[in-house]
């Protein structure tokens, strides 16, 4: 019987060295995971930065683009503009008084939207340095 105890003995200190082996081995597979981890995320995050500032350099050629062609229309439109707005008070001259007031409160309103378009279209670089420098 002693035999028997010693070998049960001995067995059960295999068993438990082969228990220690295994999560040791374990442990150390899972550092090496997250090496590989912390790597590919340094990588993609890389990835990621290089991607976002080509697509800023594009939207900024987009942008310059847009602000190049909304002045050429607006130079190109000038006449016609100055033409209509000169009818437009000619116009006005004859109207009823309401019909005037509206008149002026429409023509009012577009112009209001044409600053904020131009006030757009000015700010849209500013704004984009805004987001890089953020």
């Amino acid at each position: 019987m002693p035999d028997l105890a010693k070998t049960l003995k001995d067995a059960a200190y295999v068993v438990v060295g082969f228990g220690v082996l295994t999560v040791q081995k374990a442990q150390v597979r899972r550092r090496e995971l997250e090496k590989q981890l912390e790597s590919q995320t340094e990588q993609i995050k890389g990835q990621v930065e290089q991607s976002v500032e080509q697509l800023r350099a594009q939207t900024a050629g987009v942008r310059e683009q847009l602000t190049k062609v909304a002045e050429d229309l607006e130079e190109r439109a000038k006449p016609v503009v100055e033409s209509l707005e000169t009818r437009l008070d000619l116009l006005e001259e004859r109207l009823p008084e309401q019909a005037r007031d509206a008149m002026k409160t429409a023509r009012a309103a577009a112009r209001d939207a044409q600053q904020q378009l131009r006030a757009r279209l000015a700010d849209s670089p500013k704004a984009a340095g805004a987001h890089k420098a953020a």
